[in-house]
């Protein structure tokens, strides 16, 4: 939940995933976060693949997807649709919009 209170005091209002992704406080969080610039960079191809190949997760608050993705990041599993480690479902939450929510896939 802190991590999701950093976010959200970094900016109000939705955000695309692409400007979210690419300024510099949020660069920092996740190199701050996963401690290391090529895992940083391997994570950021990764959640912006899952991103492109979603049209519904691209109307999503691009901190929500940020959000979702470190929190898989941190349980050591891939965002990868075709592996099913874990999803970033679109969901349409009355008070914030369309936002990206952390779901685990079946993990065999």
């Amino acid at each position: 939940m802190a991590l999701q209170n950093n976010l959200s005091a970094q900016g109000t209002g939705k955000r695309k995933f692409s400007v979210v992704i690419q300024s510099e406080s949020i660069q920092k969080l996740i190199n701050n976060t996963l401690g290391d610039t090529k895992k940083s960079q391997k994570f950021v191809t990764a959640i912006s693949s899952a991103v492109a190949v979603n049209p519904q997760l691209q109307e999503c608050d691009g901190f929500s997807i940020v959000n979702a993705a470190l929190l898989g990041e941190t349980l050591q599993l891939s965002p990868s649709p075709q592996l099913g480690h874990y999803y970033m479902v679109p969901f349409n939450d009355k008070n914030k919009g369309k936002v990206a929510t952390f779901e685990l896939g079946l993990i065999l």
